[in-house]
């Protein structure tokens, strides 16, 4: 071998021992800068299961991180607060709600009870989520509430963020809500007569919307005129049950609401209809998710009630009022209207 082509051979080995030599691991990269969008109080309210979604903004970071709680602290007393990750019974879904479900075996069939915690995050998001635990087993307002930080990790890198604050609120067992969020007293509104001074009373709840009703051949219905009443005779049952009365607290009788499309009111099956009630088999809570359907959009159900007249003159007119409501927990529930003026159902 001629001595040009052994240096060349040894050029060649050189090289290839070298390229075969493993190159140090390059670690992912992790921004300080990378943070949630955070609250500056997360306040869930008990009772419901809700998810935040906390908008973690990377910065660049490099995927995939994992999430998770740390020191997780009653913030009065600095102690461990092990209730937040106390197994709680809940519903989950194990199928997709899409609100054309056509019987309660069917809704309940996409569901099942599961055992899990109140606090979690999801490990590859950040988002948090808050289960119906109950109020006898976390603090609520007016406590201080809790603290935990959050670790974040990813290939060779963590950070953590600190001093999440958790302030959760008691049950609220449907909306519209009579009580104050915080102080549960009861709620003041403020009413202006056509004539004399406003004067505040206590707070009721009122149709969402009213069209077109009347109680005189010259007066229209205004909301402060119809109260709602919502009511549970029972804790374990799974019906909803509509009342309509008079000035008088004497029933009026759902077929006068002869525009009303009782089978697509709500979600709900089996409607029984007497003279003085509407009653539906319903799965709770109510909506049951926050997919926009038939019934619900935005969170609420959405109800509405109409019937037709003759009005002055022979004219067709089509009144109507509806609710947007939400029941949060199980039971044989009713919905009463009350009208302080007689409606009117005869034609002129």
């Amino acid at each position: 071998m001629k001595w040009q082509d052994y240096l060349q051979c040894t050029l060649v080995l050189s090289i290839l021992v070298t390229a075969c030599k493993k190159l140090p691991e390059k670690k992912d990269y992790l921004s300080q800068n990378a943070n949630f969008n955070r609250k500056e109080i997360y306040e869930p309210v008990l009772g419901r299961t809700m998810l935040e979604l906390t908008q973690f903004s990377a910065d660049g970071s490099t995927f995939p991180m994992v999430f998770s709680i740390e020191n997780a602290r009653d913030l009065r007393s600095g102690k461990p607060a092990a209730e937040l990750f106390q197994a709680v019974k809940v519903q989950e879904w194990q199928r997709d709600y899409t609100g054309l479900e056509k019987s309660l075996s069917e809704i309940e069939a996409k569901r099942v009870w599961v055992n899990a915690p109140f606090l979690e995050i999801r490990k590859g998001s950040g988002d948090f989520i808050f289960r119906a635990a109950p109020s006898s087993l976390i603090k609520t307002y007016p406590d201080t509430g809790y603290a935990f930080d959050v670790k974040i990790v990813n290939k060779g890198n963590e950070r953590i963020l600190k001093d999440f604050r958790l302030r959760p609120l008691k049950e609220i067992p449907y909306e519209p809500y009579e009580y104050d969020t915080y102080t549960r007293q009861r709620k003041i509104e403020t009413r202006q007569p056509a004539s004399g001074p406003v004067y505040r009373v206590p707070y009721t709840i009122h149709p969402s919307f009213l069209q077109k009703m009347h109680y005189t051949k010259d007066s229209l219905f205004t909301d402060t005129l119809v109260s709602v009443y919502f009511n549970r005779a029972s804790e374990t049952g799974h019906t909803l049950t509509f009342r309509f009365l008079d000035e008088n607290r004497n029933a009026i009788n759902p077929a006068m609401f002869n525009n009303t499309k009782w089978d697509q009111l709500l979600h709900g099956f089996n409607r029984r209809q007497t003279d003085s009630t509407v009653v539906y088999d319903v799965a709770y809570p109510i909506p049951l998710t926050g997919l926009k359907t038939a019934y619900a959009a935005s969170g609420k159900a959405f109800c509405t009630f109409g019937y037709s007249r003759k009005g002055y003159g022979g004219v067709r007119e089509d009144a109507s009022f509806g609710l947007n409501f939400a029941i949060y927990e199980p039971g044989d529930w009713s919905i009463t209207f009350y009208f302080r003026r007689n409606p009117i159902f005869n034609d002129d």
